[in-house]
This record gives structure tokens, C-alpha cells and sequence, in this order.
């Protein structure tokens, strides 16, 4: 399936892994993925960032459940998902006296697909008509 992206290129900063490329609208973007087939996707509390979500943003993480054909798409704007993975942490902490329950050094983070549910196939952010 082609969406439309030209410019398409894939680069590495650092260990991450991103794609950038140019909208049929023209506009730059730049998108990380996460793939997961079961349970939840995992990350890292190192992405948190409490911050208002940006509606101009043009960095993105893409949620993909590939347990079931066809796949399963969460288009993210990344200040929303720095902020979601920030106050889940936050509220977890609060869970628990201000720590972890089991290993205060970790920076383990799960994101299930009831947090991001409201952006199943949100393609038209990136400037797709699908």
C-alpha cells in the first residue's frame, strides 16, 4: 500500500531509528514505530515529557499491531504520546508511595491500546486521504 510519501528516507540518530519523508501536502515529517504482537508495546519512561501536545507537530510515533491481518495503525503526535507516557508514569508513582513496585532503576514503560485508542488510523495527520 502506497500512501503517497515521496522524499522517503530512512536515518539514524544515535540508536533510534527514524523515517522521514514529505506529505502529499507538502509538509516534512519525521515518524518512529513500534511494533507488538501481544500484550502491550513496550518503551521507556525516558520519553516522558510533561508538555501541552502540539498540533503542528511533525514528529510522530506509529503504534502497529501486526498480531492479526491486516495490521493495526495508531498514528501518535509525539508531544502527545511524551505527555500520555508522562502523567501514566506520574499516576503509577502515585500508585505506589512514589517509587516502582518492584525495581525503582527501571525504565521500563507499557502502553496499552486502551491509551491510544482515539488514534486508530488517524492517517490524515500526516497529510494521507486513506
Amino acid at each position: 500500500m502506497s500512501l503517497g510519501a515521496i522524499n522517503v528516507s530512512v536515518c539514524k540518530e544515535g540508536r533510534r531509528t527514524f523515517i522521514k519523508f514529505d506529505s502529499p501536502t507538502g509538509k516534512k515529517y519525521k515518524v518512529t514505530t513500534r511494533a507488538k504482537m501481544s500484550g502491550t508495546w513496550q518503551t521507556s519512561i525516558n520519553y516522558a515529557n510533561k508538555c501541552v501536545p502540539d498540533k503542528k507537530d511533525d514528529e510522530f510515533w506509529i503504534f502497529i499491531d501486526i498480531r492479526k491481518e491486516p495490521a493495526t495503525f495508531y498514528i501518535i503526535p509525539l508531544s502527545w504520546i511524551q505527555n500520555d507516557i508522562y502523567e501514566a508514569h506520574s499516576d503509577y508513582l502515585d500508585k505506589h508511595n512514589g517509587r516502582r513496585a518492584i525495581n525503582d532503576n527501571s525504565t521500563h514503560h507499557a502502553i496499552s491500546v486502551k491509551r491510544i485508542s482515539e488514534w486508530k488510523d488517524a492517517w490524515a495527520q500526516l497529510g494521507f486521504n486513506v
